[in-house]
């Protein structure tokens, strides 16, 4: 098998991995959407003739339509699209399995296959997510809420007087109780969406079971592990099985899409 040019989508921001004979990732690069078009152009040109296809995980259909633009500009072959042109190998319980976002399944596949057993991925970007799989490697669902960005771009929107702040500008107040305005945002903003989190797990866990390996994905993982360290009891930052802290695996749906063609293409 080729190697892979492994794409995911989503609402903010897209990543770009080359995944090799093996699926194992590499040269892994996230940037704004607004940059699609530029990192795909680097990626293609850094390949050359070794370039294979290119297989995309979306939640953004805008998106998607741009990236199919740039690879036919590029002369390169269409984006094979997981759920769409192969399926996604996770069986599901939830009332509308064709509604249920890619990315979640993706990083559902990838974090069951690591595990081995009953898990829960708390997927951190644009929205937070926080989806269970039971022991048998069934998707049962889960949660989903806004944000830090989301949450802070809301009050701003929402109100008469409130600004909109940048959740990424330096650290928050280390005290809750916020001095001016911006500090009040950060800090509410900031513990709503860590207390979002610890609440929907626990709830998530009493129902999976206590024993249910813990996943940490996504584009706001830095934010998150910078400013809450201790988070959680701390982090497995390699992924790996040493004890029963998360696990952070910050390229889980892009692992999960290279699980689901692997799995297609070798049928």
């Amino acid at each position: 098998m080729t190697d892979l040019l492994a794409v995911t989508l989503g609402n903010t921001s897209v990543a770009i991995a080359v995944a090799d004979a093996e699926g194992v990732l590499h040269d892994v690069r996230r940037e704004p959407l607004a940059h699609l078009e530029t990192l795909l152009a680097e990626r293609l040109a850094s390949a050359g003739d070794a370039a294979g296809p290119a297989i995309v995980g979306s939640v953004n259909p805008p998106a998607l339509a741009r990236l199919r633009k740039a690879l036919q500009t590029a002369e390169h072959g269409p984006p094979r699209v997981a759920g769409r042109d192969f399926p996604i190998p996770i069986a599901t319980a939830v009332d509308e399995p064709a509604r249920v976002g890619t990315d979640r399944l993706l990083a559902a596949l990838a974090a069951y296959r690591r595990a081995r057993g009953p898990c829960i991925v708390v997927d951190v970007g644009t929205a937070v997510t926080v989806n269970a799989v039971d022991g048998a490697g069934t998707f049962l669902g889960g949660a989903i809420f806004p944000g830090p960005d989301l949450m802070a771009r809301a009050l701003a929107e929402g109100t008469a007087q409130l600004p909109n702040v940048d959740m990424h500008a330096g650290p928050v107040p280390e005290s809750v109780v916020g001095k001016n305005t911006r500090d009040a945002i950060r800090t509410g903003v900031h513990h709503g969406w860590r207390g979002g989190i610890t609440m929907m797990l626990a709830a998530a866990l009493s129902e999976v079971g206590e024993h249910a390996t813990v996943f940490l994905t996504g584009g706001y993982l830095a934010l998150l592990k910078s400013e809450a360290n201790d988070f959680l009891g701390g982090y497995d930052e390699d992924g790996g099985e040493s004890d029963r802290r998360p696990r952070v695996v910050p390229d889980l749906v892009l692992e999960g899409l290279v699980l689901a063609w692997r799995e297609h293409a070798n049928r």
